[in-house]
């Protein structure tokens, strides 16, 4: 079985986090099956072949998708491209789409159109596509409305990632749709994996900042982030020194956010290091060795939640209300730059008491007991396709 783990990448570390949360489940479930991932700019040939993935290619551009006539290669021209490491479309035999958050108003329609499409196509193929716990949507435009009721429903299942996407997913599929049970309201499924111990000096005195560029981005619908964000950062860090802890930013997101940590340092005027770590489980381990995380990156946030470490957020989307809900932490997000409730954070993100709750959260249980159950529900799933 060739399973293609889409919507991951190896800049971002949270995508990455997630290519390799699915890699230990699927060598768990389904030991003897292989990888296909799709090549693009952030991830790079040599890092694929190093997972020992094939190498998907796919026929679209822009508008262009021409995927469909994969099914009609000759034998002798597939057999051919595998000597190369390289499958298409028709070779795959399951995806597993992990891309977070991809499909709604802030991303081209076209974008959703073509997934649409290719859902239907493996649908009409018998072969499974299933979408992992992501956010979705919101979906004002009525051709993203129509595409997910006319394809979406044919996906095996849809995991969505908290109850804001599960609405937005479940008023455009319908009820005939929903009758169907595709749709689960799951987790984010990266609260599984276990991060490395990096041994980061001085740890326990340490709070590290996660920026992230989407902040600040056109993306952003809460426009006031886009003036204020950096400053409120440089702020925090400067709250954070002087309670007695070392601020260290993280940078998250590669040469994206290589220079908005810089400008939060300047913002600053402290002498602050970066770190760039290119292991994700490295990041997700440092994340667990520090007092406390001030993150505007969802799985930053997600690995300090998990590993009960006390989380300060920033929001730009509702995936992180509802993250926050999830593990009872409200309180600790900053939706806008005007919270008065900043330095009130902070004061509690540092307090020992707080760290201790953090540490005992029974939420942290329960949302690893939901991932597992998410994964049982898709091999059930695909045993229901392919048998054991």
């Amino acid at each position: 079985m060739i399973i293609e783990i889409k919507g991951v990448q190896f800049v971002n570390k949270g995508a990455e986090l997630m290519l390799y949360a699915v890699l230990q489940q699927v060598e768990k479930l389904w030991p003897h099956a292989q990888i296909a991932l799709r090549a693009c700019p952030n991830s790079p040939y040599l890092k694929r072949a190093r997972l020992g993935a094939w190498q998907k290619i796919s026929l679209r551009k822009h508008v262009i998708d021409l995927n469909k006539f994969t099914y009609s290669l000759p034998t002798k021209v597939s057999t051919s491209l595998k000597r190369l490491g390289i499958v298409t479309e028709a070779d795959i035999d399951l995806v597993l789409d992990a891309s977070g958050f991809a499909y709604g108003d802030q991303w081209p329609t076209r974008q959703l159109t073509h997934i649409s499409h290719e859902i239907s196509r493996y649908h009409a193929n018998n072969k499974p596509y299933i979408f992992l716990p992501q956010a979705f949507g919101p979906f004002s435009n009525p051709a993203l409305e129509t595409s997910i009721r006319s394809h979406w429903g044919k996906a095996a299942l849809i995991f969505a990632r908290d109850k804001v996407s599960h609405s937005h997913l479940g008023r455009c599929l319908g009820p005939d749709n929903l009758a169907k049970e595709t749709l689960h309201l799951m987790p984010d499924f990266t609260n599984l994996v276990k991060g490395n111990r990096v041994g980061l000096d001085n740890a326990d005195k340490t709070v590290l900042i996660i920026p992230n560029g989407k902040m600040i981005s056109h993306r952003n619908g809460r426009k006031s982030w886009i003036e204020n964000y950096t400053a409120l950062m440089s702020r925090m860090c400067v709250e954070v020194h002087g309670s007695g802890f070392t601020p260290l930013l993280l940078n998250h997101d590669g040469a994206k956010d290589a220079k908005l940590c810089e400008q939060i340092i300047a913002g600053s005027k402290l002498e602050l290091q970066t770190i760039t770590l290119d292991d994700p489980l490295d990041v997700k381990g440092v994340i667990g060795e520090v007092a406390g995380v001030i993150s505007s990156r969802f799985h930053g946030c997600v690995s300090a939640l998990s590993q009960g470490v006390p989380c300060i957020g920033t929001s730009w989307s509702h995936k992180y209300e509802e993250l926050f809900s999830d593990y009872g932490q409200q309180q600790m997000l900053i939706s806008t730059p005007e919270d008065e409730g900043v330095s009130t954070n902070l004061k509690h993100l540092l307090s020992e008491s707080y760290a201790q709750e953090c540490r005992e959260n029974p939420l942290i249980a329960a949302q690893k007991a939901e991932s597992e159950k998410m994964w049982s529900l898709v091999f059930e799933k695909v045993t229901h396709f392919y048998g054991q």
